[in-house]
């Protein structure tokens, strides 16, 4: 048989200890643009404060001269040129680090769905989708928030408290300058304290945002049911209590935001600065310029600083978050696929044997018990048996979706925990009892299993799974588009669409999960004999309960919670097995089989 292209076979982006550790590697990412957006955010600093220094200056030009000398339009037009070069160097300096904020959130969010893509069935059980991807889009924007803005804000305001603490000892005295940089390191201690009250809110507020997208996925995927049921007005409100709680978390931060204590540091810092300069100055101390120069360079300092209390709530809202997607990025798998150094060859044309197998989805129940059986080469096997009785769930192990808890199952000998799972799906292919199919074009879903499919290939496909039928009725043909999960088509038509697919996948060994259960008798009969074409020389396993196919089976294995009570084919269990005489004579066809004498 032939094989398909290679699968994704795992993970291999970077690795982090920590979510912090996440975070920080914004700063490894792409060091020189980084570095270039430092540098200018340093001089964007620097001529922020300028025209406070230089329009003291300017005053001090006009007190001594008396009138505009030339020194002093010189001093104006130096004014208006580090203005003119703060905005140039601002927007420079802007551009490069909102460019590296988006480029940083996009690699975070392609490893997050690329670490979770890896993760096998059981990290899935336990998560709810509508909770990953709420993570993966709003939190991800999150942690690109406490990048930019924040982190650059508050690098920002930093650099310009050194800047303006120079400038202050330059201009008045090293006394002032100490008490301006003590003042700030306060500052700072009392909003990282305030701001580490919130994280818990934070991290409530994440939740509910993931609550509220599990609910609203959940009622639009169900809206048949919830109109049906005339339960919309109950969704509305259940819907409306989960935003409210939503917002009475959002009220509670906003709270501890407005009545921000750090900003109390800063305006006893600028008052007691103030005056003390005016002090000297009424005291001859300092020229009367030193008064205009702080307290410009003070009030920038504000300036630059009212946004922080913001800025340190979104720096740790981002640490959370970042905590948050790590913990998802390194799920630990209770049973981690095992490392494989070198493929072994295969006959996957070989017996196939169940080797004392047992399988729990990690809940401390098993699903398959102690499954012991050889299925021949080529051979059509039919699974029977009642809901829960674990048929999906021995195919999910074929597909290895999943490993066995105990035992190993075997394909001409060689153990399937020796083969790495892409290859396994090159060669075991299943058409799904509940069929999903991918927004988009019908040829495009056809070729899901096989992307480099001609023309040609896939309307063979269609073909052999009477698809075409319908599909030649269809505006566009094959490549009209439908829309999420098949919606537009009807039951028998999705899985002529998944028979298709799996045609196409052309596997050596085939998995039917139910697959003809919502097809018309004309159809199912048409395609009866393509899936006999399909499954000649190639081994078939199918999950029914359809009588035509327990007849033809070459082998029949009948489960009930998880064990096998009974196998062999069917003349031998309808003469050993009363289980199996019971669902025989339940089947619709039983009557007309047993009259036709096919029993």
């Amino acid at each position: 048989m032939k094989t398909l292209g290679v699968e994704y076979q795992g993970y291999d982006g970077p690795s982090y200890s920590s979510g912090t550790t996440l975070f920080l590697s914004f700063f490894t990412r792409k060091v020189p643009t980084l570095i270039f957006a430092i540098m200018t955010m340093i001089l964007s600093s620097f001529f922020a404060m300028l025209p406070a220094v230089l329009v003291g200056t300017a005053l001090d030009e006009l007190l001594v001269q008396g009138e505009v000398t030339s020194r002093f339009m010189l001093i104006i037009f130096a004014i208006v040129l580090s203005g003119a070069l703060f905005y140039v160097i601002s927007f420079l300096g802007l551009y490069t680090y909102v460019t590296l904020g988006f480029s940083f959130e996009r690699d975070i969010r392609q490893e997050y769905f690329d670490r979770i893509q890896t993760h096998s069935l059981t990290f899935h059980d336990e998560n709810n989708s509508s909770k990953l991807l709420s993570m993966g889009m709003t939190e991800i924007s999150q942690m690109r928030q406490g990048v930019m803005p924040a982190l650059r804000q508050i690098m920002n305001n930093i650099f310009s408290v050194l800047i303006i603490t120079v400038t202050i000892y330059l201009t008045t005295d090293i006394y002032k300058a100490v008490v301006a940089f003590i003042g700030f390191v306060l500052y700072y201690i009392l909003a990282i304290f305030q701001a580490r009250r919130i994280i818990p809110i934070r991290t409530e507020l994440a939740n509910t945002v993931g609550v509220m997208t599990e609910e609203s996925q959940e009622i639009f995927k169900g809206i048949e049911v919830v109109r049906s049921m005339r339960a919309s007005l109950r969704e509305i409100m259940r819907f409306r209590n989960t935003s409210e709680q939503y917002s009475n978390l959002g009220k509670t931060e906003g709270r501890m935001a407005a009545f921000y204590l750090p900003n109390v540091a800063i305006l006893i810092l600028t008052s007691l600065l103030f005056g003390w300069t005016l002090y000297d100055v009424s005291n001859g101390l300092l020229e009367v310029s030193a008064v205009i120069q702080v307290l410009g360079l003070l009030i920038t300092l504000q300036l630059t600083s009212m946004m922080m209390p913001q800025m340190f709530l979104l720096l740790n809202a981002a640490l959370t978050n970042s905590n948050r997607i790590w913990e998802k990025m390194n799920w630990v798998d209770p049973y981690p696929d095992p490392v494989i150094s070198e493929i072994p060859d295969i006959d996957w044309e070989g017996d196939l044997e169940f080797r004392d197998v047992w399988f729990s989805y990690n809940n401390g129940r098993y699903a398959l018990k102690n499954l012991n059986f050889t299925i021949p080469s080529g051979s059509k096997v039919a699974v029977i048996g009642g809901p829960g009785s674990g048929k999906s769930t021995l195919l999910k192990l074929l597909l290895q979706l999943y490993l066995p808890s105990k035992g190993e199952i075997l394909i001409s000998g060689v153990p399937f925990k020796n083969i790495p799972p892409h290859i396994v799906r090159q060669h075991v292919s299943r058409v799904e009892q509940e069929v999903f199919l991918f927004s988009g074009k019908i040829r495009d879903n056809i070729s899901f299993a096989k992307p480099s499919a001609t023309y040609e290939e896939i309307l063979q496909a269609a073909v052999a799974a009477q698809a075409m039928e319908f599909i030649s009725d269809l505006p566009e043909g094959l490549d009209t588009l439908i829309g999420e999960r098949g919606v537009d088509l009807s039951g028998g038509q999705r899985q002529r669409l998944a028979i298709a697919r799996a045609i196409l996948a052309d596997p050596d060994i085939l998995l039917l999960d139910d697959s003809a259960s919502a097809l018309d008798s004309k159809t199912e009969e048409l395609l009866r004999k393509a899936l006999d074409n399909l499954s000649k020389d190639r081994m078939t396993i199918t999950v029914t309960q359809r009588l035509n196919t327990l007849v033809k089976a070459d082998l029949i294995i009948l489960l009930k919670r998880g064990e096998i009570i009974a196998i062999g084919t069917h003349e031998k269990l309808l003469e050993t097995s009363t289980e199996y005489q019971k669902i025989f004579e339940l089947l619709p066809e039983s009557e007309q089989l047993i009259k036709g004498g096919v029993s």
